[in-house]
């Protein structure tokens, strides 16, 4: 009887036996099918990912066109008003001794994805400050500057203005933020600190200082009688309304150097992300292939077996 039972049970069991194979197989072969659904799906990313950045490289080689033409239009406005500024002889040796209070001016984008155009002014701004006094204030322009000025030095941010350039860039605009500036806080001299454009691969970051009001009559007072007012509120209502056009026209002159380097920079690096997605996208190409080859293979060699195992 215990002979029999036993002999009864490995009947039964012997079924499940013969079925863990193809059990197995089914498993590995669905891991395969799985592995081989998950690649045809992150190709597929990537390719959209790449006609993005191609697109937005088109976007900006269309921009960059518009933006060069009027920098360079805006250049020898900024360069006059620069030698205007030099020809003023430089301050006596006892203004340069006492501490003059400086304000700083970043220019920044608003938007990212423009290569490391933001990241070369707040460096530079970093390093402008590490010499200056900690009570130095920060006016910055664009949203990517506080974004990379606000965990080191956001005690010193007075104010930040946005979207400067959702429309294109005009005098006007420059004027409105020389007039924020002169009205932030007052100042001995402000330094602006941008992205000044070379070619459509290159720009150089530069600083340029321009001196407020008070510190231009000190050095206009070297003439003599040759530039003197009539009454002293004549003067300074002169010299504020001369000091905020000189202020305003760096101002213009610099912000669209900045957007023209940012718009070479975007292309560059859309073109560089264009071209990494091409190379990823013939690696994943070549590894979906190879899972599938695989596929292929492993049922080919099961069907193999099951006609040598019928014969």
């Amino acid at each position: 009887m215990l002979a029999r039972g036993t002999f009864a049970a490995a009947r039964s069991v012997a079924p499940l036996v013969q079925r863990m194979p193809a059990i197995s197989d089914a498993v590995v072969r669905g891991e395969r099918d799985v592995s081989v659904k998950a690649l045809r799906l992150r190709l597929a990313s990537v390719k959209s990912i790449q006609r993005i950045t191609k697109t937005m490289k088109m976007v900006a080689a269309a921009k960059l066109k518009g933006f060069q033409s009027r920098m360079i239009a805006a250049r020898p406005l900024g360069e006059r008003i620069q030698y205007m500024v030099e020809q003023i002889p430089p301050p006596l040796e006892e203004m340069n001794e006492k501490d003059l209070t400086t304000l700083m001016l970043p220019l920044t984008s608003d938007r990212g994805l423009c290569g490391g155009v933001n990241g070369a002014v707040a460096k530079a701004t970093k390093l402008a400050m590490s010499t200056l006094p900690s009570t130095t204030s920060i006016f910055i322009i664009g949203t990517k500057g506080e974004a990379l000025l606000k965990r080191t030095h956001s005690d010193n941010i007075v104010r930040t203005v946005n979207d400067c350039y959702l429309k294109p860039t005009s005098f006007a605009l420059a004027s409105e933020i020389a007039e924020e500036v002169q009205s932030c806080m007052k100042y001995d001299k402000a330094t602006l600190v941008y992205n000044k454009f070379k070619s459509a691969i290159a720009y150089d970051t530069v600083e340029e200082t321009i001196d407020s009001a008070e510190t231009m009559e000190d050095r206009l007072a070297q003439f003599g009688e040759k530039f003197e007012f009539d009454d002293e509120f004549t003067e300074q209502l002169h010299l504020n309304d001369m000091m905020q056009f000189c202020l305003a026209a760096k101002l213009y002159s610099a912000i669209l150097e900045s957007a023209t380097s940012e718009t070479s920079a975007r292309m560059q690096a859309m073109e560089n992300a264009t071209k990494n997605c091409g190379e990823m996208i013939d690696k994943l190409t070549l590894d979906m292939n190879k899972a599938r080859q695989a596929v292929i293979t492993q049922e080919l060699s099961e069907i193999v077996s099951g006609a040598a195992a019928v014969e």
